[in-house]
C-alpha cells in the first residue's frame, strides 16, 4: 500500500510538472482582450502533447548586458494566403482549457514585459490559442467543437485567410479565421501601432470583445 501511495503521488507530481497555469503577463493581457467571458484561471499550458515536464527556463546571467531594442520589421504583421496545402506540426493547438506548444515555439511567458513589450512570436501565438480556449468556454453561443475546428483545416487550403472590411460580423467567421484575427489585431498593436489595421480589425472585434481595454494599456496610446 505505501508503495502504490508513492507511486501515485509521484504520477501526479510529473503531471503536475508537465502544464502551468497562465503566467501573471499573460493573465494581464488575456483578460484584457477577454475581460470576463474569458475564465483564465483554467487555462493551462504545456509543451509538445503534454506528457513530458515542461523545458526549464535558463537562469538568466547576471553579466549578460541587455539586449538591445529591435524595430520589428515592416511587414511583419502582415498576412499572406497560402496557395497550396502544406501540412506541418503546428506551433500550439488547443484542447477545451488547454493550450499546447510545440517545444520549439514554448515560452515561459508568451507576454514577458506586457504591456511594453512583449516577445514574437509567442505573444500573438498565444493570443490566437487563447481565442479557441475562448470559443470553447462559450461554445454555447459559438457553436465550437474540436471537430468543426479541424474541420475548416480539411476543407480549406488556407483556413487562416480572411479578406473583410470593417462593417464584418465577427461570428460570420469561421473558428480559425477569427483566432487569426485577433492574432493580427494584437501584433499590429503591439509591433506596427500606426497601422490603420489596428483601428480596422477593432472595429469588427469590439462588438464581441473588449479590445479596448487592450489597447489603453499599451504605451502612446
Amino acid at each position: 500500500m505505501p508503495l502504490a501511495r508513492h507511486a501515485a503521488l509521484a504520477m501526479l507530481a510529473l503531471l503536475a510538472a508537465c502544464a502551468r497555469p497562465l503566467t501573471p503577463n499573460e493573465t494581464r493581457a488575456a483578460e484584457a482582450l477577454f475581460g470576463d467571458t474569458l475564465d483564465a484561471e483554467t487555462v493551462t499550458v504545456r509543451a509538445g502533447v503534454g506528457l513530458l515536464p515542461l523545458p526549464r527556463e535558463p537562469k538568466p546571467d547576471p553579466d549578460a548586458e541587455a539586449p538591445a531594442a529591435i524595430k520589428p520589421p515592416p511587414g511583419l504583421c502582415d498576412r499572406k494566403q497560402g496557395t497550396r496545402r502544406v501540412w506541418r506540426w503546428p506551433a500550439a493547438f488547443v484542447l477545451q482549457n488547454e493550450v499546447f506548444f510545440s517545444y520549439d515555439f514554448y515560452p515561459h511567458d508568451a507576454f514577458r514585459g506586457f504591456p511594453r513589450s512583449a516577445p514574437y512570436p509567442a505573444s500573438v501565438i498565444m493570443a490566437h490559442e487563447l481565442v479557441h480556449v475562448w470559443q470553447w468556454q462559450n461554445r454555447a453561443h459559438t457553436g465550437y467543437t474540436p471537430t468543426r475546428a479541424a474541420g475548416e483545416t480539411v476543407a480549406n487550403i488556407d483556413p487562416y485567410w480572411f479578406n473583410v472590411d470593417r462593417t464584418a460580423e465577427f461570428f460570420s467567421l469561421g473558428y480559425e479565421q477569427q483566432g487569426a484575427m485577433v492574432q493580427d489585431f494584437v501584433c499590429y498593436a503591439m509591433f506596427d501601432s500606426n497601422n490603420p489595421k489596428v483601428e480596422e480589425l477593432a472595429s469588427i472585434l469590439r462588438p464581441v470583445l473588449p479590445v479596448d481595454d487592450f489597447l489603453t494599456l499599451l504605451p502612446g496610446r
